[in-house]
């Protein structure tokens, strides 16, 4: 039994290693020569030690399975500390900027260049993109002035256009091909990226669609098109709770209502802590600041983390403390009472909310 069990331990350990990018110890000049053997290019992530995009990547990037089986099948994979070993690399090869991923030939010629941290999907498309030829900005341009409008070609060069710092027009291809779908391209997996990565406004023609057809989506797809939808409802939530939309005299009571009676239409108000939420909501809309806070101190521990993390980051704004001084001390007492139940770096932050309260 201990042999089938250690065996047994052994495969999984495996198997979870082999999930994950293969980062070899080995140098450049060794790379280069397993290159030649393996006929593989070579990936070299440029990192330093208080790189914060960096520790991401190496987080929540790598180790994915998905992310690990692109790159060891296809790369020599290092990882170059670019203040300590990989000085002299990072030297050879230009690198300025933390993190910086390169890829390289066996004549060490530069094929690829990317900074910067992003998610997992967005980068190994990003890779294979500026390694393959007709995913250059110039081949995207010219395929797409040319007519072309595959969702492959759609995505990659919005994406570029959009890193280029070039938004509107980024967007407005992004726009104009969800516009020239029909209704069963615009809910095939194949365009989902449409909602997944570039609709962000609740009020888009894109979002509007998606709230009233996500439970209509390709099957396969459904749970994520439902969790989308429940995040640009919950981004517009947000607005309410950070007191944005009532600090920019936005508000609209039918606007909010509307907003609520969606989110409970669509029942994500069974599977997220909406409820306290409301409450504080509407109980902030009346103006009772004292009330508000004593709705906060009874259904606090109801919120979700973020949330309830959220509010207390904005209750210098939230709270109108210059002209009472008592409620500027309530605010100040409550702020103080839940500090334990903080983690240290959001207490960091809520310090500096307390130290503009208290010496407002």
């Amino acid at each position: 039994m201990k042999k089938l069990l250690s065996t047994t331990l052994a495969v999984v350990l495996s198997m979870t290693a082999f999930a994950q990018t293969n980062f070899r110890n080995i140098t450049v000049d060794e790379a280069i020569e397993l290159s030649k053997k393996e006929n593989k290019l070579i990936f070299i992530d440029f990192y330093t030690d208080w790189c914060g995009p960096c520790k991401m990547m190496a987080k929540n990037v790598f180790p994915q399975k998905h992310v690990g089986d692109y790159f060891n099948a296809n790369f020599i994979c290092l990882k170059l500390n670019a203040e300590k070993e990989g000085k002299d690399a990072a030297s050879e090869f230009k690198v300025n900027a933390y993190p910086t991923f390169i890829v390289i030939d066996s004549n060490r010629k530069v094929l690829m260049n990317i900074k910067g941290s992003m998610q997992a999907d967005d980068f190994v498309r990003k890779v294979k993109n500026e390694l393959n030829p007709d995913m250059s900005p110039e081949k995207m341009k010219e395929r797409y002035d040319n007519g072309e409008r595959t969702p492959e070609l759609v995505d990659g060069y919005a994406l570029y256009t959009l890193q280029s710092g070039k938004e509107d027009e980024g967007m407005k291809i992004i726009g104009d091909y969800f516009n020239s779908l029909d209704d069963k391209q615009k809910r095939s997996a194949e365009n989902f990226f449409i909602y997944k990565k570039y609709t962000t406004d609740a009020n888009s023609p894109a979002a509007e669609y998606l709230f009233a057809n996500f439970s209509k989506f390709d099957r396969n797809i459904r749970s994520d098109a439902a969790e989308t939808a429940r995040r640009l409802y919950h981004s517009e939530i947000l607005k309410y709770l950070s007191g944005h939309i009532f600090v920019t005299k936005m508000y609209n009571p039918q606007a909010y209502e509307k907003l609520r009676q969606d989110i409970q239409d669509a029942g994500f108000d069974k599977v997220y802590p909406y409820q306290p939420v409301f409450g504080l909501i509407e109980c902030y809309a009346k103006g009772d600041y004292n009330a508000y806070l004593d709705l906060l101190e009874s259904t606090g521990d109801e919120l979700a983390k973020t949330d309830f993390n959220l509010i207390l980051l904005n209750l210098n704004r939230l709270i109108p403390v210059k002209s009472d001084e008592a409620l500027k001390t309530r605010t100040s007492e409550y702020i103080r009472s839940v500090l334990h139940k903080l983690e240290p770096n959001t207490i960091t932050l809520i310090g500096r909310v307390l130290t503009s309260i208290e010496t407002e």
